[in-house]
């Protein structure tokens, strides 16, 4: 991982007894082929609550990171993951943050 990368951090809440799915449904994603996909991500189940993932994804760079989340190839793959998720009096009770290295091991 490289200074200034790009990247995100996303937390999903996902409705209860959902977690596995939404697990495996990402799990399954980041294998995609996507030539813009994530170079290094992580998936991280919150010690408290196992319907809640913590997703890191960094991206080669700025041009791949755009693409990616641009490509229409993936929005019906991204809709799934929302349907996991629980929501709260129609609020999407996810977060996203774009990151960007500042420095990794």
């Amino acid at each position: 991982m490289n200074s200034n990368q790009p990247g995100v951090v996303l937390r999903f809440q996902a409705k209860a007894g959902k977690g596995e799915e939404l697990f495996d449904l990402v799990t399954d994603m980041h294998y995609s082929g996507d030539p813009d996909g994530p170079t290094d991500w992580s998936l991280s189940r919150d010690a408290e609550n196992p319907d809640v993932m913590w997703a890191f994804e960094f991206y080669r760079d700025q041009a791949s990171f755009d693409r990616h989340y641009s490509d229409p190839r993936l929005d019906e793959g991204h809709q799934r993951v929302f349907d996991l998720l629980e929501t709260q009096t129609g609020v999407d009770s996810s977060m996203r943050a774009d990151v960007h290295i500042v420095a990794s091991s």
